[in-house]
């Protein structure tokens, strides 16, 4: 029996030891991101992470051709139309300069060269990221310039994508109906943007800082909860329950006060119940209403389920394995959950939505006279910064986020609904919006903001000169390491068993020190080299985005905060809190739980050997099996949680049965280990065995306590969802 349970520990320990592999460069690998979560699918779905590992390859191609570069100096000098050849290098890299194509006018301004482009572009995409369909809407000076469909929106029927009519799951992107919606309302003097949001709702966000949450705060994303998703979205539709009811229920946890960045759903969630409240409708209904029917959006809604006369021009989702495309599974959207981005559109409607945004809130076409969702006033103060982490940053407005590219003036937002993700981009001063969706799982890196789509689109159509590098200072080095450190997202889950997705390298920024005067910064998989131009402001070398520090009244910086990201705020670790120690720990501990394991086999082998069977104190025996029990569990304890995890199909939903049983292990395992500490205590009084084997009890039974804080610290003891 004991090597059944023997072998068991070594199978969950290889595939623990593997999927610990996998991850093995989480540190230098952060995933790229969507307003949407983000974030979760870095444990579930792997988070699409190949994007860090090709910028990563280029940056060291970058280094690597340097030395030729300056012998070839020469010859570039010479030659007028090397750009090309540069320019293809950079292509996809954060912070590039270097048009990605030969410089034409400035933006699209013939729809055949940008079908050309865009089908190559898109056909790409597909091709390198097993996308099933996908589908693209440009607007241009109040109207629609260019909408094209790719590939399928249902492979098993052979339907192919339609732009006027395929519905696409936009995710985050929908957030900007939300704050819409609130925006109608402000107009309306229904409501105020800094009055304490308590006011409008029915039950009461907790005190937690003295500082009361405004609706500014939710725009924003500087509220200061935690991001959450489990639970938002249920596989049988008999589950859903009431908005309110799921409010309270799935409340995020305020991490810290008002009025620093930290993405996080919940935000929209209350704007939009609030908005609901304040209307006297309910939010699917509102949006319905005063957006989409205005707007002439026959081929949108916000309803779950998605009504009968449009669940036929739904895409399905698809995910890619072995070779093969298969259908995601159909799930449904809690009602409370509707404003944070499970709306679903066609990317000629999403045209219509853009058109209303950048001509300060009007629409209209052949089919709609007049169709306004704001006033102009209203629009435009929408489009305008409210909130920066530092004047010198790029920031965000009102639900919207600088983009701004290329040095183009940009306002956007990405979406995930699993496993489909969008980008939208509107450029006011070009009067220019480009909004593109994808089906399917392995789209990732194609939405994140300033890579992906929106650095191809970019360089394509508004290339930005070359920038002079910004040469180091000579006396930085000294005081290069009270920055360097790993900085975690500050609305990374903190109270829920998701804060997991940290220890193997996600939602989390790292910066060195190269030791040449300036700093590295990873994250979203792009390695930044900052210089410093003023106390705690850095700048890109060779590019344009910037990192602002900020230190307590000790001097010791505590925050970070890009240009690169203005939506996410980043908080320095203290050493007991980065995965490097975490895992140190864990391995640790593992090994001497599974080296009591091996001694307990010994030990009972040596004694079948000697053909005697030596009859131990009751006490010693019932020590035995408790550290034992310890050793076994704890291992299977968090394999099983990783494992589960894994093997979770849309994080939407929640963790699988694999994991809640795990979860349960853990909380045996702590219960034995207080256990296992009364009987050390007995040990030692009644010497029940030698001093070499009751120090060697005394060190697993140490590992045992470490281990519960591990699991408690890692929110992985009990069922914290």
């Amino acid at each position: 029996m004991l090597v059944k349970y023997l072998a068991l520990v070594v199978l969950y320990l290889v595939l623990f030891v593997v999927g610990s592999a996998t991850f093995s460069t989480g540190l230098d690998r952060t995933p790229p991101r969507d307003q949407q979560s983000f974030v979760i699918s870095v444990v579930i779905m792997r988070l699409e992470r190949r994007r860090s590992k090709t910028m990563t390859n280029r940056l060291m191609m970058k280094k690597s051709l340097a030395v030729s570069m300056t012998i070839m100096l020469t010859l570039v000098m010479l030659l007028s139309d090397t750009r090309s050849a540069t320019a293809q290098d950079n292509r996809g890299r954060l912070g590039s300069y270097v048009p990605a194509a030969p410089p034409q006018a400035v933006g699209p301004t013939d729809r055949g060269e940008l079908e050309a482009f865009l089908d190559k572009l898109l056909g790409q995409e597909m091709a390198d990221n097993h996308i099933a369909g996908a589908a693209v809407s440009v607007v241009k000076d109040g109207k629609l310039f260019f909408a094209k469909g790719y590939g399928y929106a249902d492979m098993g029927e052979g339907v192919s994508v339609d732009p006027e009519q395929t519905l696409f799951r936009i995710g985050s992107v929908g957030k900007t109906f939300t704050w819409t919606a609130v925006m109608q309302l402000v107009e309306q003097g229904k409501l105020d943007l800094d009055t304490d949001i308590n006011t409008y709702l029915d039950f009461r966000i907790p005190d937690t800082y003295p500082q009361p949450i405004t609706l500014k705060h939710l725009m924003t994303h500087t509220s200061g909860f935690e991001d959450r998703l489990f639970g938002s979205g249920v596989w049988d539709a008999n589950e859903l329950v009431p908005v309110r009811e799921w409010l309270i229920s799935h409340m995020s946890a305020r991490v810290r006060p008002p009025g620093y960045a930290g993405y996080a759903n919940y935000n929209a969630v209350l704007a939009g119940y609030i908005v609901a409240r304040v209307s006297g409708q309910p939010y699917e209904q509102y949006i319905q209403q005063h957006i989409l029917d205005p707007l002439g959006m026959a081929h949108s809604t916000v309803q779950s389920p998605v009504p009968p006369t449009l669940r036929p021009l739904v895409s399905v989702g698809y995910t890619y394995a072995d070779g093969v495309f298969r259908p995601f599974p159909e799930y449904f959207a809690q009602p409370a959950g509707l404003p944070s981005g499970y709306h679903l559109a066609s990317v000629a409607d999403m045209a219509r939505f853009m058109i209303a945004h950048l001509q300060g809130g009007r629409y209209s076409d052949a089919k709609v006279a007049e169709g306004r969702i704001l006033k102009e006033a209203t629009a435009r103060q929408m489009h305008s910064t409210l909130y920066t982490p530092d004047p010198r940053l790029l920031g965000t407005a009102y639900g919207f986020f600088d983009f701004s590219d290329n040095g183009q003036p940009t306002l956007g937002h990405t979406g995930y609904a699993p496993p489909m993700r969008s980008v939208l981009l509107l450029l006011p001063d070009q009067n220019l919006g480009v909004f593109v969706a994808y089906n399917s799982k392995g789209s990732g890196e194609l939405t994140a903001q300033h890579a992906g789509f929106q650095r191809a689109f970019f360089d394509h159509y508004y290339p930005a000169p070359a920038v002079a590098p910004i040469q180091p200072s000579a006396d930085f080095a000294p005081r290069a390491g009270r920055f360097v450190g790993v900085y975690r997202y500050t609305s990374s889950p903190a109270t829920t068993l998701l804060k997991i997705i940290e220890l193997i390298g996600g939602f989390i920024a790292e910066v060195s020190d190269p030791g040449d005067g300036t700093l590295l910064v990873t994250l979203e998989g792009v390695k930044l080299r900052v210089v410093e131009v003023e106390p705690l402001y850095f700048r890109q070398v060779d590019g344009p985005f910037a990192v602002v520090f900020r230190e307590d009244d000790r001097g010791r910086i505590t925050h970070m905060a890009t240009s690169l990201l203005p939506e996410y705020g980043l908080v320095k670790e203290s050493w007991y809190e980065t995965p490097r120690f975490n895992w140190a720990l864990l391995v640790g501990c593992v090994l001497i739980f599974l080296s009591m394991i091996l001694v307990t086999a010994i030990r009972w082998l040596w004694s079948r050997l000697r053909g005697g069977r030596t009859i131990a104190p009751r006490g010693a025996r019932v020590a035995q099996w408790i550290i034992l029990g310890i050793s076994l569990l704890n291992p299977l304890a968090v394999a099983g949680t990783v494992w589960g995890m894994f093997a979770m199909s849309n994080e939407l939903i929640g963790p699988p049965m694999l994991t809640t049983i795990a979860l349960g292990l853990g909380v045996v395992s702590a219960g034995l280990t207080v256990g296992a500490l009364a009987y050390l205590a007995l040990a030692w009084r009644n010497r029940y065995w030698g001093v070499a084997f009751r120090a060697y009890y005394t060190l697993v039974t140490v590992a045992a306590v470490t281990f519960v804080w591990f699991l408690n610290y890692w929110n992985m003891l009990g069922w914290r969802y």
